[in-house]
């Protein structure tokens, strides 16, 4: 499929836009990184918390989603609550944006037919139409459904799906910012990932966490304009894999408390729960996973 001209730099947009745009590209530096610091595709997941009974569709249609990409990407574990949770109704003020947005950039080079079947798979259940974002600028989405979000249960994250006009295909974790925290989260998520960010504007940076030929994971940040407040996701939460959980909890900014061997809680700057996972307590099957990933990886570009 032809590249269209523009369009990408012309909005202001939540990052959304730019897969197969620069920041491919610059993601593709990533490679320069030490094997310790890229060979984790592993490096950040989700945990989902679901009302019982719901975990294994869920599951399914996540897997369903990631397997479009590849899939030995488990990247996304739904579990149970004990009890169904009363959740909250939306006021009558509109509808809040959930601080956490899950994007995946599908290539085109298989034509319209895979994502456009992907987003009819969004209009039914489990899942549920959210919004739909607004671009602003001379050039606007040449593809239905292109800036629409959907999520499948309250307190979830956002889910989109968006084209890649050349470039590798792409799995983002994006979270939303409070403006006046921006610069300070920015610098926690430097210190969790020890990494530097691969691409940066004033509102928006992305950070390289795993690339080879096929595919980039990719952790971003996107500010959101003043006055407007994101949601943190009550029944999801984002998992990091750090080497030293010790020394990184005295240089965090709130409370760090553990909840279970090799695992601790805390929260950035906005209230977005953080799990941390210390390097040392992976256990043999998690490296096994690793290996088979990489070996899968391999197969396929035979």
């Amino acid at each position: 499929m032809d590249k269209k001209a523009g369009g990408e730099d012309d909005c202001v947009d939540s990052g959304a836009e730019t897969g197969g745009s620069e920041y491919s590209r610059m993601s593709s530096t990533s490679s320069e990184l030490s094997v310790e610091d890229v060979q984790d595709p592993f490096l950040v997941s989700v945990h989902i918390i679901t009302d019982p009974g719901e975990s294994k569709i869920l599951q399914q249609a996540i897997d369903y989603l990631l397997a479009w990409i590849h899939p030995d990407l488990q990247l996304f574990r739904v579990s149970e609550r004990r009890a169904s949770q009363k959740h909250r109704k939306q006021g009558k003020v509109g509808v809040s944006q959930p601080a956490l947005a899950i994007i995946l950039f599908l290539q085109e080079e298989y034509g319209e037919e895979p994502i456009l079947q992907l987003h009819e798979t969004f209009q039914r259940p489990p899942w549920h139409y959210h919004h739909t974002e607004q671009v602003h600028g001379k050039f606007l989405p040449y593809m239905p459904c292109s800036q629409d979000f959907y999520t499948l249960a309250p307190g979830t994250p956002l889910w989109a799906i968006r084209p890649v006009h050349y470039g590798k295909e792409i799995i983002r974790f994006t979270i939303y910012c409070r403006s006046e925290n921006f610069v300070d989260i920015l610098k926690l998520y430097e210190l969790i990932l020890k990494r530097p960010v691969c691409q940066k504007k004033a509102d928006f940076c992305v950070f390289p966490i795993y690339s080879n030929m096929d595919i980039d994971i990719q952790f971003s940040l996107k500010k959101l304009p003043k006055g407007q407040i994101p949601a943190p996701t009550e029944s999801a939460v984002l998992e990091f894999r750090v080497k030293d959980v010790g020394q990184l909890v005295p240089l965090l900014p709130n409370s760090c408390s553990p909840i279970s061997e090799g695992r601790w809680q805390t929260e950035d700057h906005d209230g977005n729960r953080i799990l941390l996972q210390g390097l040392g307590y992976l256990t043999a099957r998690l490296i096994h996973v690793l290996n088979h990933f990489a070996n899968a990886i391999i197969k396929g570009l035979r």
